[in-house]
């Protein structure tokens, strides 16, 4: 991506400030609403995308739900690129800008494409038991759902949430000193 900027040779201080207009989380309001509202957006955009993941693994096709969790990892390359283009410090903004919350954050999206994975195999183990002459035997495809839930709201959602507190307080908080 970064070679890729270089060649075609983006005007990234547009591209910049169109993402700064472009965002909700920099809003107008001051002090700790504003932080808790872009806390809020963050947490629903994470949540969401945690949703997507699990939803993506009931197509039966492999490893379509792990799209979300490739472009959320390149898009950090991207952001370093843009930044640097942009003339910022790029230890500073990974270290305080991405490091903070993205370890959790992308380890919470792992851990959805793990149980996306689960769901995803026995949709495509019931489809191959269709044509096999004799019938592998699978898990129970409810108990996995059941499962899913469960961990989905035990473990994925805090997990969403205390990133998005991290990233909406911390990080910003950090970047505004």
């Amino acid at each position: 991506m970064y070679i890729a900027l270089h060649v075609f040779n983006l005007d990234i201080k547009k591209a910049i400030q169109g993402f700064k207009d472009s965002t909700n989380i920099h809003s107008t309001a001051s002090g700790k609403a504003s932080y808790w509202q872009g806390t809020v957006e963050l947490f629903k955009n994470n949540w969401l995308v945690c949703v997507q993941i699990i939803a993506l693994s009931f197509l039966p096709i492999p490893f379509l739900y792990h799209l979300s969790v490739i472009l959320t990892s390149a898009s950090v390359g991207v952001i370093l690129a843009i930044g640097q283009k942009a003339g910022m410090n790029i230890y500073e903004a990974f270290f305080l800008g991405i490091l903070p919350h993205s370890v959790l954050e992308l380890s919470v999206f792992i851990f959805s494409a793990l149980y996306a994975r689960k769901i995803n195999s026995l949709i495509l183990g019931n489809i191959a038991n269709l044509f096999r002459k004799s019938k592998k035997t699978l898990p129970s495809f409810w108990r996995q759902l059941k499962d899913t839930f469960i961990v989905f709201v035990i473990f994925i959602t805090p997990g969403i949430f205390i990133a998005a507190l991290i990233e909406g307080y911390i990080t910003r908080f950090l970047f505004d000193r």
